[in-house]
């Protein structure tokens, strides 16, 4: 593999994975669905460098509801708050269904990326 410490640059994305099968939940049986990022290298033959483990993407909190935020005092956000990620019996502060749309470098910070995501198929939400 290609060491990361002699790339001048990578590309990074954002990968959406689904439980293989409806897994029980304490709202019936559903499928689950987590991200990864990974990297990979800007040259041929776009050697995979890094990635990450698997995560979700969280809920608005009471600050974000402060704010004036896409996505952000939506009437729905409470209500999607009662489907959360459930694996194995345990029950996450994360929706039960996210799905990452855009990844974009912040402008003036190549240090940042902004994420896109939607919950549980609702509301819209933006994450730096």
């Amino acid at each position: 593999a290609t060491e990361l410490k002699k790339l001048d640059s990578v590309l990074v994305g954002i990968s959406h994975s689904k439980s293989r099968a409806r897994m029980p939940s304490s709202q019936g049986d559903r499928y689950n669905y987590l991200s990864r990022l990974y990297a990979f290298s800007t040259v041929e033959p776009y050697e995979l460098v890094a990635r990450s483990g698997l995560f979700c993407f969280g809920f608005p909190d009471d600050q974000d509801a402060k704010s004036h935020d896409v996505g952000v005092g939506n009437e729905y956000n409470e209500l999607t708050k009662g489907k959360r990620l459930e694996l194995y019996g345990t029950t996450y502060n994360c929706p039960n269904i996210h799905f990452a749309v855009s990844l974009i470098e912040k402008e003036g910070d190549k240090n940042k990326l902004i994420v896109s995501y939607g919950v549980n198929d609702c509301v819209p939400r933006f994450l730096q």
